[in-house]
């Protein structure tokens, strides 16, 4: 699997430099060439690259309409699967689909995404690259022809790739590839050996094309009234500032993943439209948001820079209505059938109302509140921790971002009390599961572990007596004994009575359907093999025979003598078992046993 995952971790990142090169190539043609618009740099852009607002208002409305109509019909000709976040489809794949994610998804994705993103669609690139990931490793994981299980594990190893290279976070991406697939604290440990070196593998790629500089810099100079670093935790008075700000976390969470979730279901799945006008009203949306704010297109990351750096292109007021304008913009992107992410909303989002927060109690404490930039990285981990549910990954993720952990104890305090208030529903992933015992990637585990543990003895009935045929027993007498008894299975012994078969009522309805021959046919002549039971064996070996030669009862014999029939057991029975054990374990009590 090791050896796997790194193969893996290695295409991925070379499929993570063409679609990041490709992306930025649309943008600088459409956004910046076209249309007139270009955002503050990035760290990782020409630090020299002025900023500059849309020349024509009309361009802000048509280009976005346009891509939103072009992807909505590569979508719809070639995958319909690469419409939406992509984290979503990841989730699915691993619970629900064995690992099997379409070999066209990875480029018809990429392509999607880079023509919603690159046309000024509000989404990200992270998303779309865990999907491209997930599906080269679904693809290779196939090509290999490993077993299920393994195509899972190499899924997120891609995924995981796939979002440590693109966003230079390799620890990061893999925590989150194994955490986002549940809804509570359960996370898929199992697989996260080969995630983590699929993303060095995948990051190491990456970064030796576009470097391995931190998303985002942090400003270093104290502040001038205060005297505080603008990016540290400087003691327990300012814990209260947090914890406040936790709660508006939770808040502003919950109303985002509902105007997402209302757009997507009340809105346009509502609409009697072809599947490439959707998309094409949902740019149009987002257009119309950007004629006043044109801050929400595309991923925003020159403004959170901004925003961390507290430019005064952004006072707290313009970052209080950016908050829903980016709500808004992305819910109209991704709801209408657009392709991209929901991660680097999510940080603008969290970024930009930490900026607002900040910026208020900077205002009404100026000498206790912490500054503001604080407030902007914490905002970023803590909101994307609640919408995600991912507190681990978001912690480790901007960190790794920024390159600092000196704002840890303030995220850990926001992160786990925005992800403690909020339900498991209210996420942005609606594929999340609550834990492992609930995913069908596990369900056969699971089910193995408790049956395995379960003896026949503990199940089998050994009143009343079964009925015994011999095997010179003639059809009518037999299809006598067959009506008075409740039997499914008969067992058949010879003159001896030695067990030599046995009679289902599968195959007394094979004989009536023939012509019959009466007394000519014998219990010998229609009887199938002697598939017994002891009292040893475990519940799941007697479920796998059963399954195997398509009985629903089997006798049960004595350890010591094959030939002594002391019951029968059928499936139902070791159902009914199952049931109250699993009962009894959620229930920490003891297993009842089967009368």
């Amino acid at each position: 699997m090791l050896a796997w995952s790194a193969v893996t971790g290695a295409v991925v990142g070379m499929a993570g430099v063409v679609f990041v090169w490709g992306l930025e190539s649309v943008q600088h043609e459409v956004l910046h060439e076209v249309m007139g618009y270009r955002p503050p740099p990035e760290p990782t852009d020409d630090p020299q690259a002025p900023f500059r607002l849309p020349r024509q208002w009309w361009l802000v409305l048509l280009i976005p309409t346009l891509g939103g109509l072009a992807c909505g019909a590569v979508v719809e000709t070639l995958a319909p699967e690469a419409k939406g976040h992509g984290t979503d489809a990841v989730i699915r794949a691993f619970h629900g689909l064995r690992g099997v994610i379409p070999a066209n998804i990875p480029w018809v994705k990429g392509l999607a995404s880079i023509i919603t993103i690159g046309t000024g669609g509000s989404a990200g690139r992270e998303g779309p690259a865990m999907q491209i990931g997930a599906g080269i490793g679904s693809y290779l994981a196939r090509r290999w022809k490993l077993s299920d299980w393994e195509r899972r594990i190499l899924l997120l190893a891609g995924a995981g790739a796939g979002l440590g290279a693109v966003f230079r976070a390799p620890l990061g991406g893999a925590m989150f590839a194994v955490e986002v697939l549940y809804s509570t604290a359960a996370m898929e440990f199992a697989a996260l050996g080969p995630v983590c070196l699929a993303a060095v593998v995948g990051y190491t790629v990456f970064v030796s094309v576009f470097g391995g500089r931190p998303m985002f810099d942090l400003p270093t100079a104290p502040d001038p009234e205060t005297g505080l670093l603008p990016c540290a935790f400087n003691g327990a008075h300012e814990l209260p500032f947090y914890l406040a700000f936790g709660f508006l976390c939770a808040g502003v969470a919950w109303l985002y993943v509902r105007v997402f979730d209302a757009f997507r279901e009340r809105l346009f799945a509502r609409l009697k439209l072809p599947l490439p006008l959707k998309p094409a009203i949902g740019g149009l949306g987002v257009g119309l948001i950007a004629l006043a704010y044109p801050q929400v297109m595309a991923g925003g990351y020159g403004w959170v820079q901004q925003a961390i750096l507290q430019s005064p292109d952004l006072p707290w007021k313009t970052m209080a209505i950016l908050v829903l304008c980016k709500i808004l913009a992305t819910s109209l992107t991704i709801s209408s059938g657009g392709s991209g992410g929901m991660f680097a909303p999510s940080l603008f989002i969290g970024a930009m109302l930490g900026g607002s927060f900040g910026g208020i109690c900077r205002l009404w404490f100026p000498h206790l509140a912490p500054p503001v930039s604080a407030f902007v990285l914490v905002g970023m981990g803590g909101f994307l921790a609640g919408v995600f549910k991912t507190p681990l990954a978001a912690l480790i993720m901007v960190a790794e971002l920024t390159g600092s952990h000196d704002l840890l104890v303030p995220m850990m305090l926001v992160s786990f009390l925005h992800v403690a208030l909020l339900p498991g529903r209210v996420s942005l992933c609606r594929e999340q599961v609550p834990s492992l015992a609930d995913s069908p990637a596990h369900i056969g585990d699971f089910v193995m572990d408790v049956l395995e543990q379960m003896r026949v003895q503990d199940v089998y009935h050994p009143q009343p007596r079964p009925t015994i045929i011999a095997e010179t027993c003639k059809l009518p007498h037999l299809l006598r004994l067959a009506a008075d008894s409740s039997q499914y299975v008969f067992p058949v012994v010879d003159r001896e009575n030695r067990l030599s078969g046995v009679i289902s009522l599968n195959d007394l309805r094979t004989v009536l359907a023939g012509e019959g021959a009466g007394d000519l046919v014998l219990a010998l002549d229609i009887a199938g093999p002697a598939v017994t039971l002891r009292l040893g064996d475990d519940l799941h070996t007697a479920l796998r025979l059963m399954a195997r030669h398509r009985l629903d009862e089997l006798p049960v014999v004595a350890d010591d003598d094959p030939n002594r029939i002391l019951g029968t057991v059928r499936r139902e029975t070791i159902l009914a078992a199952y049931d109250r054990r699993v009962a009894a374990l959620r229930a920490g009590g003891e297993t009842p046993r089967s009368d």
